[in-house]
């Protein structure tokens, strides 16, 4: 359900809920959705605008409670908050009172995408941190889509809409309910297995769908992508992105769900470029530093009769691309192509010199992702 665009009038079964006199309400009209209505309203002791959410028929109630479970469990700033439960006089859930989500929505995004790649990969990585969140709680969505997607007034992405949200490692579908588009190839069996994966499918065509207006035809297939996969993101925004993110991007997409990135590597992947040339890497040697940046890509470290190394900046990443003689990196034999950790020791000389060997520590920033 999404929390803007329609809006219907009020339908009598909202009429039947008394809500607390902390709300009143904003408007006459609602944003409506397949099973769940949302009405603003105001939260007279707080000062706020917030969103009341009941469902349209008493029957799908369990839904609601669903919601209410998922939302409790996952906390995290890119998933919207609940704040309260409305219940009638006998106890029974009526509605929830949820953050009312004032910002953009991205329906539209696509017009901008190619113009500003940084935005665009932004936007991607919000989700994949809320499908960190969730999926670390061990909850599948299964309802990601732009729809459920929207920002707060202060512009941080947050998802939305847990009805259908399961928490768990072996639930089985009876209804197979997903949305058309967004739905992994292996929904689309009798009792299919819902799996993280599946969502991380549907990161995928988000991540289309963010790029661009016309769908790949082969996603609308039942189940999709029988007669070809889907073309690379590259194809809609070209040269715009790193060859690491539009892999990263295009193995969302997998019909395989083992060949699929994990949420974490998703966001840790994306941060990386998004942060691209804000890296500092600090080698140490008694008083003597060597730094790895920007301004200073390469650095060589030789101490003759032991060992050297270099090693290179590449704007997202400390790599060695040289080595001499015996050289240890946390006690690992030094090659070429080796990705230098966040904190390591480099050895320079042969285990059987013991302490006549040479020590230099490195380290390396952090730099963080700015919304």
């Amino acid at each position: 359900m999404t929390q803007s665009q329609i809006k219907t009038p009020k339908i009598e079964w909202n009429q039947m809920i008394n809500l607390p006199s902390r709300y009143s309400a904003v408007t006459s009209t609602l944003m409506s959705g397949g099973f769940g209505s949302v009405q603003p309203v105001r939260d007279n002791f707080l000062g706020r605008d917030v969103l009341f959410k009941f469902m349209q028929s008493g029957n799908d109630d369990g839904q609601l409670r669903n919601e209410i479970q998922m939302l409790a469990k996952a906390r995290s700033k890119h998933i919207v908050e609940i704040y309260d439960v409305i219940k009638d006089d006998l106890g029974s859930v009526q509605g929830i009172i949820i953050e009312h989500l004032k910002g953009r929505s991205f329906e539209n995004f696509y017009l901008e995408a190619s113009s500003d790649p940084s935005a665009y990969l932004k936007v991607i990585y919000q989700i994949a941190q809320a499908l960190t969140v969730l999926h670390a709680a061990n909850i599948v969505h299964r309802d990601l889509k732009l729809d459920n997607i929207k920002a707060s007034s202060s512009g941080v992405v947050k998802l939305f809409d847990f009805g259908i949200s399961v928490e768990g490692a072996d639930y089985h579908t009876k209804l197979n309910r997903g949305t058309l588009v967004y739905a992994a190839p292996e929904l689309f069996v009798p009792g299919a297995l819902i799996t993280k994966e599946m969502d991380i499918y549907a990161l995928g065509v988000c991540a289309w769908a963010l790029a661009s207006n016309i769908t790949p035809k082969v996603l609308f297939e039942r189940p999709p992508q029988g007669s070809a996969s889907v073309p690379s993101i590259d194809t809609v925004m070209p040269g715009k992105l790193a060859a690491e993110v539009v892999a990263l991007i295009d193995s969302c997409l997998s019909k395989k769900p083992a060949s699929r990135p994990s949420a974490d590597r998703i966001c840790q992947v994306l941060k990386n470029h998004l942060v691209r040339d804000e890296h500092r890497g600090t080698f140490v040697y008694n008083n003597n530093l060597y730094e790895l940046s920007k301004d200073n890509r390469r650095v060589s470290i030789k101490f003759k009769g032991y060992g050297g190394i270099v090693t290179v900046y590449d704007g997202v990443r400390f790599e060695v691309v040289g080595v001499e003689g015996d050289v240890y990196i946390n006690n690992r034999v030094a090659v070429t192509g080796t990705v230098l950790h966040d904190a390591c020791v480099l050895t320079f000389g042969r285990a059987e010199l013991k302490s006549n060997r040479y020590w230099v520590t490195f380290s390396s920033s952090h730099p963080e992702v700015i919304l």
